[in-house]
Protein backbone atom coordinates (compact mmCIF):
# COMPACT_ATOMS: atom_id res chain seq x y z
CA UNK A 1 0.00 0.00 0.00
CA UNK A 2 2.60 2.47 0.79
CA UNK A 3 4.10 1.49 -2.55
CA UNK A 4 0.85 2.15 -4.21
CA UNK A 5 1.23 5.20 -2.94
CA UNK A 6 4.59 6.24 -3.32
CA UNK A 7 3.33 5.34 -6.99
CA UNK A 8 0.68 7.49 -6.92
CA UNK A 9 2.39 10.47 -5.45
CA UNK A 10 4.88 9.54 -8.10
CA UNK A 11 2.41 9.52 -10.95
CA UNK A 12 0.65 12.67 -9.29
CA UNK A 13 4.11 13.84 -9.28
CA UNK A 14 4.93 12.99 -12.51
CA UNK A 15 1.46 14.14 -13.92
CA UNK A 16 2.36 17.19 -12.14
CA UNK A 17 5.83 17.01 -12.80
CA UNK A 18 4.74 16.56 -16.40
CA UNK A 19 1.90 19.28 -16.60
CA UNK A 20 4.67 22.12 -14.82
CA UNK A 21 7.00 21.25 -17.65
CA UNK A 22 4.20 21.51 -20.09
CA UNK A 23 3.24 24.70 -18.91
CA UNK A 24 6.75 25.76 -18.77
CA UNK A 25 7.18 24.75 -22.47
CA UNK A 26 4.31 26.59 -23.15
CA UNK A 27 5.37 30.39 -21.62
CA UNK A 28 8.46 29.89 -23.07
CA UNK A 29 6.55 29.27 -26.66
CA UNK A 30 4.41 31.71 -25.74
CA UNK A 31 7.33 33.91 -24.51
CA UNK A 32 8.73 33.28 -27.74
CA UNK A 33 5.49 34.06 -29.59
CA UNK A 34 5.65 37.10 -27.60
CA UNK A 35 9.34 37.90 -28.56
CA UNK A 36 8.85 37.04 -32.04
CA UNK A 37 5.56 39.96 -32.47
CA UNK A 38 7.52 42.53 -30.45
CA UNK A 39 10.43 41.91 -32.63
CA UNK A 40 8.29 41.89 -35.95
CA UNK A 41 7.00 45.01 -34.65
CA UNK A 42 10.51 46.37 -34.36
CA UNK A 43 11.33 45.53 -37.44
CA UNK A 44 7.81 46.70 -38.81
CA UNK A 45 8.92 50.49 -37.40
CA UNK A 46 12.47 50.48 -38.09
CA UNK A 47 10.91 50.41 -41.59
CA UNK A 48 8.76 52.83 -41.38
CA UNK A 49 12.22 54.56 -39.48
CA UNK A 50 14.34 54.09 -42.37
CA UNK A 51 11.86 55.06 -45.22
CA UNK A 52 10.89 58.42 -43.25
CA UNK A 53 14.19 58.75 -42.84
CA UNK A 54 15.15 58.35 -46.49
CA UNK A 55 12.69 60.60 -47.97
CA UNK A 56 13.84 63.44 -45.37
CA UNK A 57 17.25 63.02 -46.74
CA UNK A 58 15.84 63.12 -50.52
CA UNK A 59 14.11 66.58 -49.19
CA UNK A 60 16.94 67.84 -47.94
CA UNK A 61 19.44 67.22 -50.58
CA UNK A 62 16.31 68.82 -53.14
CA UNK A 63 16.18 72.43 -50.59
CA UNK A 64 19.97 72.16 -50.15
CA UNK A 65 20.58 72.33 -54.22
CA UNK A 66 17.82 75.37 -54.49
CA UNK A 67 20.19 77.22 -51.69
CA UNK A 68 23.44 78.73 -53.27
CA UNK A 69 26.71 77.43 -51.21
CA UNK A 70 28.71 79.31 -49.84
CA UNK A 71 31.74 78.59 -51.79
CA UNK A 72 29.51 79.51 -54.84
CA UNK A 73 29.12 83.24 -56.21
CA UNK A 74 26.36 84.19 -57.16
CA UNK A 75 26.15 85.23 -60.62
CA UNK A 76 27.71 88.62 -60.88
CA UNK A 77 25.50 91.31 -62.96
CA UNK A 78 28.01 93.52 -64.77
CA UNK A 79 28.27 96.85 -62.60
CA UNK A 80 27.70 99.71 -64.65
CA UNK A 81 29.87 102.69 -64.40
CA UNK A 82 29.56 106.36 -65.25
CA UNK A 83 32.51 105.87 -67.80
CA UNK A 84 31.93 106.20 -71.11
CA UNK A 85 32.32 103.45 -73.63
CA UNK A 86 35.27 103.99 -75.31
CA UNK A 87 34.97 101.26 -77.83
CA UNK A 88 31.45 102.79 -78.60
CA UNK A 89 32.38 106.17 -79.18
CA UNK A 90 35.15 105.72 -81.19
CA UNK A 91 33.37 103.00 -83.81
CA UNK A 92 30.43 106.30 -83.39
CA UNK A 93 33.34 108.57 -84.31
CA UNK A 94 34.83 106.67 -87.13
CA UNK A 95 30.98 107.47 -88.60
CA UNK A 96 31.19 110.55 -88.12
CA UNK A 97 28.66 111.12 -85.17
CA UNK A 98 30.97 113.07 -82.70
CA UNK A 99 27.71 115.70 -81.59
CA UNK A 100 26.66 114.44 -77.64
CA UNK A 101 23.22 114.92 -78.76
CA UNK A 102 23.48 112.56 -81.52
CA UNK A 103 25.89 109.58 -79.31
CA UNK A 104 22.76 109.48 -76.96
CA UNK A 105 20.38 109.07 -79.20
CA UNK A 106 22.18 106.38 -80.65
CA UNK A 107 22.96 105.12 -77.27
CA UNK A 108 19.43 105.19 -76.11
CA UNK A 109 18.24 103.56 -78.75
CA UNK A 110 20.58 100.75 -78.29
CA UNK A 111 19.62 100.00 -75.19
CA UNK A 112 16.20 100.56 -75.21
CA UNK A 113 15.91 97.63 -78.63
CA UNK A 114 19.10 95.59 -77.12
CA UNK A 115 21.01 95.59 -80.28
CA UNK A 116 24.32 96.66 -81.54
CA UNK A 117 25.41 99.96 -82.72
CA UNK A 118 25.87 98.70 -86.01
CA UNK A 119 22.15 97.61 -86.60
CA UNK A 120 20.94 100.95 -84.95
CA UNK A 121 23.20 103.08 -87.22
CA UNK A 122 21.21 101.54 -90.04
CA UNK A 123 17.92 102.02 -88.94
CA UNK A 124 16.23 104.79 -91.17
CA UNK A 125 14.19 106.97 -88.15
CA UNK A 126 17.76 106.80 -86.78
CA UNK A 127 19.23 108.29 -89.73
CA UNK A 128 16.37 110.99 -90.12
CA UNK A 129 16.83 111.62 -86.45
CA UNK A 130 20.84 112.28 -86.74
CA UNK A 131 20.03 114.32 -90.34
CA UNK A 132 17.21 116.76 -88.40
CA UNK A 133 19.68 117.43 -85.34
CA UNK A 134 22.22 118.03 -87.71
CA UNK A 135 20.41 120.59 -89.88
CA UNK A 136 18.58 122.23 -86.44
CA UNK A 137 22.92 122.89 -85.10
CA UNK A 138 23.62 123.58 -88.75
CA UNK A 139 20.84 126.47 -88.73
CA UNK A 140 21.33 128.11 -85.10
CA UNK A 141 24.99 128.18 -86.06
CA UNK A 142 23.93 130.59 -88.58
CA UNK A 143 21.27 133.05 -87.78
CA UNK A 144 22.24 136.31 -88.21
CA UNK A 145 23.39 138.37 -85.36
CA UNK A 146 20.71 140.90 -85.28
CA UNK A 147 18.09 137.66 -83.92
CA UNK A 148 17.59 137.18 -80.32
CA UNK A 149 20.36 134.37 -80.90
CA UNK A 150 23.43 135.23 -82.01
CA UNK A 151 24.95 132.78 -84.75
CA UNK A 152 27.73 130.31 -83.51
CA UNK A 153 26.44 130.83 -79.53
CA UNK A 154 25.81 127.43 -78.07
CA UNK A 155 25.12 126.07 -74.36
CA UNK A 156 28.95 125.82 -73.19
CA UNK A 157 29.17 130.11 -73.94
CA UNK A 158 28.68 132.50 -71.46
CA UNK A 159 27.47 134.85 -73.72
CA UNK A 160 24.09 132.23 -74.74
CA UNK A 161 23.27 131.89 -70.43
CA UNK A 162 23.42 135.57 -70.25
CA UNK A 163 20.61 136.19 -73.28
CA UNK A 164 18.71 133.16 -71.99
CA UNK A 165 18.36 135.38 -68.93
CA UNK A 166 16.90 132.85 -66.30
CA UNK A 167 18.59 129.38 -65.55
CA UNK A 168 22.55 128.88 -64.85
CA UNK A 169 24.31 126.02 -66.72
CA UNK A 170 25.28 122.53 -64.81
CA UNK A 171 28.82 123.28 -65.22
CA UNK A 172 29.72 124.94 -62.17
CA UNK A 173 33.01 127.07 -63.16
CA UNK A 174 30.69 128.47 -66.41
CA UNK A 175 27.97 128.81 -63.96
CA UNK A 176 30.46 131.47 -61.78
CA UNK A 177 31.30 133.25 -65.12
CA UNK A 178 27.35 133.68 -66.59
CA UNK A 179 26.26 135.11 -62.71
CA UNK A 180 29.18 137.46 -62.64
CA UNK A 181 28.63 138.54 -66.74
CA UNK A 182 24.32 139.04 -65.59
CA UNK A 183 25.69 141.14 -62.77
CA UNK A 184 27.66 143.75 -64.47
CA UNK A 185 25.05 143.68 -67.08
CA UNK A 186 23.06 144.92 -64.26
CA UNK A 187 24.78 147.32 -62.62
CA UNK A 188 25.86 148.95 -66.32
CA UNK A 189 22.08 149.45 -67.16
CA UNK A 190 21.21 150.79 -63.25
CA UNK A 191 24.21 153.57 -64.01
CA UNK A 192 21.76 155.55 -66.72
CA UNK A 193 18.55 154.80 -64.85
CA UNK A 194 16.29 157.77 -64.69
CA UNK A 195 15.79 159.00 -60.74
CA UNK A 196 12.40 158.95 -59.91
CA UNK A 197 11.69 161.36 -57.25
Amino acid sequence: MENEKNENANSENGDAGGQQENQATDTQNSATNSDNTELNDLKEKNRQLFERAKKAEGEVKEFRSKIPKENEKPEAKPVESNEPNYGRLAYLKQNDITHPDDVKVIEDEAQRLRLPLTDVLGMEHIKTRLQVNKDARTAQEGMPAGSKRAGGVTQHDVDYWVQKGTGLPEDQELAEKVVTARMGKDSSQRKFDPIRL
